[in-house]
């Protein structure tokens, strides 16, 4: 009986055994392609497809949309954006999972032909296939899927790709891959790409619900990225439709805002409303539609929907939310023009808001608006300055609201001093007793505001807010909300502007001169600085002594303690002495606030007309200076400026009328006699093409080693037009030039002469690297008899002026070719897509290494850009590997790009020290004769 137990099991395990060798990748037959397909499916493809269901469950259900924008359509692609909040998933199993399946269970070996059948069309593509596994093209799919879903778009486009390539014997599955190729491209911003695909798509490709499901919402979504909202609205609709779970929430509140971009505020509201009514809602998504039905309300009556509003700033859930509830009753107002409710709400919202985010910045920014249009710049000033350091970079008109607020940090300095002037001088008008009774209602605001203050922040505290922090006070002295930038005072426009302000205010106007601050000069004398001090013990210092070291009387003990309280008093804005004494009370000092107030008039003309080119804001305040100050000493310049102001925006009678005053006026000025000219205007408009073309021109002998020609270009320039934006260029072209003349002073000279005269130009990086090396004795490159061109490769890796500039001595590059190394793709930032050469190197590492995973970085610094290849074992691995890159046909590779082969070691210590190229080449230079780029530096 055991003997036959035991041949029986033998028999089992043979049959097994052969079983099993009949079913290896490495042959196709019937049973193999069973096999590995029944492997595939129920052990690692399950494995990977619950772990997707699950994180894919988890994001669409937990993501915290940003309702301040167009919410995404998936939450996937906020992997896009590195400043927005992203999903706190994983699908790296599941890539792994479906990688693995790939390695293990692909079948690429033909089977063997049947003569017969060879004639069947059909047969004959069968075996023109590249897989035959028949459940692989799943594997492939999810890991696509799963691609995008991680964020990887680029690789999810690439993957996609693919399965369209090689499986078009699944007709579905490659429509689904074209839905998706167009997700991802939608996904990167690549709207050309994305457009491609969609004349591949086919309405009669989409021959079920599902595909008109998954094209519907891939096509909204390209709709709503290129802005097309009248067009996106009924596709978006029909994706609504057919959607369920939390992603039909979040088309709901997506086609609401689409709705409203088209103006169909009544749709949007429908929209909305049912989002705030939708049970299976988050409480935040439902309180955000609320917020969005009170934008778009279109009722005769608002009082309904502001009186809604209020009731729910008084639940205590919606304590976090109030600046929202009091932005929407501010929208309500202004919707119906009433500016004063409008400011009212929008301030309480500031004031309520526990958030430093997002709807607080919109809140200012729109409240700054408001100041803004009613030439209140100082109230504008710190509206935009906080709102738009919170707005992401991406934001709608961001360029603009960014160029706003950096003027406003210039312009509110002369709008404050205005507002405090004349409040000053309406209030020398007054009688002592009255000028009394403001100046105790101003501190007792101030004390009311602090002690309001300190009552918020200890209820914050006992509610162990972890933002809790005391409020900081202002007094109603002029405060300046200035930028927060490190550069030296004298290069803060505004800060210098502020400081000669307060100045002027204490002193008046004074001549330069020595011993300003002496009523009596010849009294001074060296002895002053020289006499001895005696630093004798707190005691005697504190004696109350006369100037012959006398005692003082009890009287006059009593007299100075009260003139040491009186100063106390007048540098203490809770005491009404310090106001009373900013009062002007002297003709001197009256007509010193007369003086500040006509400066800050004028300069908010000029910043208005040329930083924010705000034609009727500029008028206005030139026209207050004149109608105030007849005969103020700007009158020529506020003329002159108006004139050119005119003709630029057309207004020739205002323009002519300007013309005439300066004439009749000031016909003997430099304005004067240039404005007789007939010409004048021409001359004027051909400036800036006629620079541009002394530009071309002398760029061009600077390429052709002219140099004499560069340095007369350079000569011309600054006669003709010594005020021209593009003279940085000018003058690094001429420093350049003597390089190959070998007069290295010269060059010096002149870089550090650019660098003094524009310290804040796109020039100014790289002529501060070059001089930073010539500093440590490095010695300059010639170009080999000719002009240097590669000028990208002395820019330093790194962002971190303060660790280049701490760094004295260099770690030494390894020689070692063994190792991980790394191919850089480097090339000028201005002249090469960097979106094209990352997207064609990562279709090449798809297409070619299938089993192999290459990791792709993309970093800039300054007008270098470079494409990171990581991923190799060896130099001789990396050879290899490039070999193939620039022979493979579809890799487009722009001749600006140069590759860089370098260790992954050598590679760190340029960004650790933050190194440049010419480093590197030198390096090499060094190690081997083999010639490589001539860098700027030897």
């Amino acid at each position: 009986m055991k003997c036959r137990t035991a041949t029986y099991l033998t028999v089992v395990v043979a049959v097994l055994c052969s079983v099993l060798l009949s079913c290896s990748t490495k042959k196709n037959t019937a049973g193999s392609r069973f096999m590995q397909s029944f492997t595939t499916r129920y052990n690692v493809y399950f494995n990977g497809e619950q772990h997707y269901k699950e994180q894919l469950k988890k994001m669409e259900e937990e993501y915290e949309d940003d309702y301040s924008d167009f919410v995404y359509v998936h939450p996937a692609e906020s992997f896009a954006d590195d400043k927005a909040t992203h999903p706190s998933v994983s699908f790296d199993r599941t890539i792994e999972k479906m990688q693995k399946a790939i390695a293990l269970h692909s079948i690429q070996k033909k089977p063997k032909k049947d003569r017969s059948k060879m004639r069947d069309p059909k047969y004959r593509d069968y075996l023109k296939r590249n897989e035959y596994n028949p459940f692989l093209h799943n594997a492939w799919r999810l890991m696509g899927e799963a691609q995008y879903l991680k964020g990887d778009f680029s690789a999810a486009a690439a993957t996609f790709m693919y399965v369209e390539r090689y499986f078009p014997w699944l007709p579905k599955l490659v429509t689904e891959a074209k839905i998706w190729q167009l997700r991802s491209y939608c996904a990167l911003g690549w709207t050309n790409e994305a457009e491609n695909v969609l004349s591949r798509l086919k309405q009669d490709e989409l021959v079920n619900k599902r595909l008109r499901t998954m094209y519907n919402t891939a096509y909204a979504d390209f709709l709503v990225k290129t802005r097309q909202y009248d067009k996106a609205a009924p596709v978006l609709l029909a994706a609504y439709k057919d959607t369920g779970g939390a992603q039909k929430t979040r088309l709901a509140f997506l086609l609401g805002q689409v709705y409203e971009a088209n103006g169909d505020k009544a749709a949007a509201y429908r929209m909305f409303k049912s989002v705030a009514g939708a049970s299976s809602a988050t409480y935040r998504t439902q309180f955000n539609a609320r917020i969005k039905q009170s934008e778009v309300y279109t009722g005769q009556n608002i009082n309904s929907e502001v009186r809604s509003l209020q009731r729910m700033a008084r639940l205590d859930r919606n304590k976090e939310y109030l600046d929202q509830i009091y932005y929407a009753i501010g929208n309500l107002y202004l919707s119906r023009r009433d500016t004063a409710n409008a400011i009212k709400n929008y301030v309480l919202a500031n004031e309520k808001s526990t958030r430093n985010g997002i709807d607080k910045a919109i809140n200012q920014i729109t409240l700054g608006g408001l100041y803004f249009d009613r030439y209140e710049y100082d109230k504008a000033q710190p509206c935009y300055s906080e709102g738009v350091a919170q707005l992401p970079e991406d934001y709608q008109n961001y360029a603009m609201l960014k160029k706003r607020s950096d003027v406003l940090d210039e312009l509110a300095v002369y709008s404050q001093n205005v507002t405090l002037q004349d409040s000053l001088l309406a209030l020398s008008k007054l009688s002592p007793e009255e000028q009394k009774k403001v100046a105790d209602r101003l501190v007792k605001e101030l004390k009311d505001k602090e002690k309001k203050a300190a009552e918020e922040a200890a209820l914050q505290a006992l509610a162990s807010r972890p933002d809790a922090a005391g409020s900081q006070l202002k007094s109603n002295t002029q405060n300046y909300t200035l930028n927060t930038d490190k550069s030296w005072y004298f290069y803060n426009t505004a800060t210098k502007n502020a400081g000669k302000t307060e100045f002027q205010r204490r002193w008046g106007s004074r001549k330069l001169e020595d011993d300003w601050r002496r009523a009596n000069k010849t009294t001074f004398s060296v002895s002053d600085f020289n006499s001895e001090v005696d630093y004798g013990d707190d005691d005697k210092q504190k004696e109350m002594v006369d100037s012959l070291g006398n005692p003082l009387s009890d009287e006059e003990i009593a007299a100075r303690k009260k003139n040491e309280e009186q100063l106390a008093h007048e540098q203490d804005p809770h005491f009404p002495e310090y106001y009373l004494v900013q009062i002007p009370k002297t003709e001197e000092e009256i007509q010193n606030s007369h003086n500040i107030v006509q400066e800050g008039l004028f300069n908010m003309g000029i910043i208005l007309k040329d930083k924010l080119e705000d034609v009727n804001a500029a008028e206005a305040a030139f026209n207050e200076l004149l109608t105030r100050y007849p005969d103020n000493v700007y009158r020529l310049d506020i003329y002159y400026n108006m004139y050119l102001m005119y003709v630029r925006y057309g207004y020739a009678d205002k323009a002519e009328t300007c013309r005439q005053k300066i004439l009749a006026d000031f016909a003997d000025t430099k304005y004067g006699m240039a404005l007789a000219d007939p010409n004048y205007i021409e001359n004027l408009r051909n400036m800036e093409s006629e620079q541009e073309r002394m530009y071309e021109k002398t760029y061009a002998d600077y390429l052709a080693n002219r140099n004499a020609a560069v340095h007369e270009g350079y000569q011309g320039i600054m006669n003709r037009y010594p005020l021209s934006k593009i003279m940085p260029k000018f003058m690094l072209l001429d420093a350049l030039s003597y390089l190959s003349e070998k007069k290295y002073d010269r060059f010096q000279e002149t870089l550090k002469e650019l660098l003094v005269r524009y310290p804040d130009t796109d020039i100014t990086p790289l002529a501060s690297s070059i001089l930073k090396d010539l500093a440590k004795g490095r010695k300059p490159n010639s170009g080999a008899g000719g002009n240097v061109r590669g000028m990208i490769w002395s820019i330093r890796l790194t962002n971190d002026t303060a660790a280049v500039n701490s760094t004295t001595e260099y770690t030494p590059f390894d020689t070692s070719r063994e190792g991980p190394h790394i191919c850089l793709l480097t090339y000028p930032v201005d002249s090469v897509s960097s979106n094209r050469l990352l997207f064609d190197v990562a279709r090449h590492n798809f297409s070619n290494y299938a089993v192999r995973d290459f990791d792709i970085d993309r970093q800039t610094y300054g007008q270098l850009g470079i494409i990171i290849i990581k991923g190799f074992t060896s130099y001789a691995d990396l050879e290899d590997y490039s070999r193939q890159l620039f022979a493979d046909r579809q890799v487009v590779i722009p001749r600006q790009v140069r590759p860089v082969f370098i260790s992954e070691k050598n590679f760190d210590l340029l960004l650790k020290e933050g190194r440049s190229f010419s480093d590197y080449f030198l390096f090499l230079q060094e190690q081997s004769d083999d010639a490589v780029e001539a860098p700027l530096m030897e």
